[in-house]
């Protein structure tokens, strides 16, 4: 099968699951793809920080973080998530939860987008040899505006990516991890029970896809989880689950601990996170 063909199959099992998704993307693709720049004088005043401070940001601040991509925002219209074998349905209850999440000003939050994606141009896209990229971040030029507040400060959605971001400091994140008590949340727990991060390293095993269909069982894992640490302080909760992990960890900010949405961090850097196992047993 073509990589064109599988495109495709992909939109039309996420029609299949939800048709009224038809009608936002046939509006991304043939009308906001060629209106979403007007959209960019609406963040003139948008403020972030790079990757290195995002992460600084919120390690420095013991804050919990969230990050909204383009396809988010795609959810915010009622399109369903679909990548590969992986995905995430629409759901309306799960839009509204989104929507309570990206327009937060609670300063325990740091909400991460992707400003240096969003507020390019299509000639820009064009002249980087990537045109074809501007219409997954049409949506998120149009809609964000609905949003986001010009006195708040976002962080940068690809922080923990290390091909964005090769400079990761995992020095950094080892000696704020060595600090913490850890519950990792995400799919596949059993490939990362070697790796000790923090004070304590626990594990919630989370569905591989639709982990909003079970994010009440989720939740519930994880308190008790967090029921067994005596110091709420201490405690840090990494999350990888795609969409639903973005109200997990608000739900668990507003509960008073701090939790970071990390997304593919645990495959796309396993033997960076083997070897800050290593050094913390070392030094221990």
């Amino acid at each position: 099968m073509t990589s064109f063909s599988r495109i495709w199959k992909t939109r039309l099992q996420k029609f299949l699951d939800y048709p009224p998704a038809l009608v936002p993307f046939i509006k991304k693709r043939f009308y906001y793809d060629f209106v979403a720049d007007q959209y960019l004088p609406a963040y003139r005043d948008f403020t972030y920080l790079d990757y290195q401070e995002t992460i600084t940001a919120a390690i420095e601040g013991n804050r919990s973080l969230v990050r909204f991509g383009d396809e988010l925002f795609d959810m915010l219209q009622g399109i369903g998530l679909y990548f590969g074998d992986w995905r995430q349905k629409y759901s309306p209850s799960l839009a509204r939860r989104l929507k309570e999440v990206i327009s937060s000003t609670d300063p325990r939050l740091l909400i991460c987008f992707n400003p240096e994606l969003i507020l390019k141009t299509k000639e820009e896209f064009r002249a980087a040899g990537i045109p074809e990229q501007h219409q997954f971040w049409t949506n998120s030029k149009v809609f964000l505006k609905d949003y986001y507040h010009p006195e708040v400060v976002y962080g940068s959605a690809l922080c923990f990516h290390p091909r964005y971001n090769p400079n990761i400091d995992y020095v950094k994140l080892a000696f704020f991890f060595a600090r913490k008590h850890i519950i990792i949340v995400t799919s596949g727990t059993e490939r990362f029970r070697g790796i000790k991060l923090g004070k304590t390293t626990r594990f919630v095993e989370a569905p591989k896809s639709d982990a909003w269909q079970q994010y009440a069982v989720i939740h519930q894992s994880v308190q008790e989880e967090l029921s067994r640490i005596d110091s709420q302080e201490e405690t840090l909760v990494l999350v990888s689950m795609g969409s639903a992990a973005k109200v997990l960890v608000y739900d668990l900010m507003k509960e008073g601990y701090v939790a970071w949405d990390t997304g593919q961090f645990f495959d796309l850097a396993a033997e960076e996170i083997a070897q800050l196992s290593t050094r913390k047993g070392n030094e221990s």
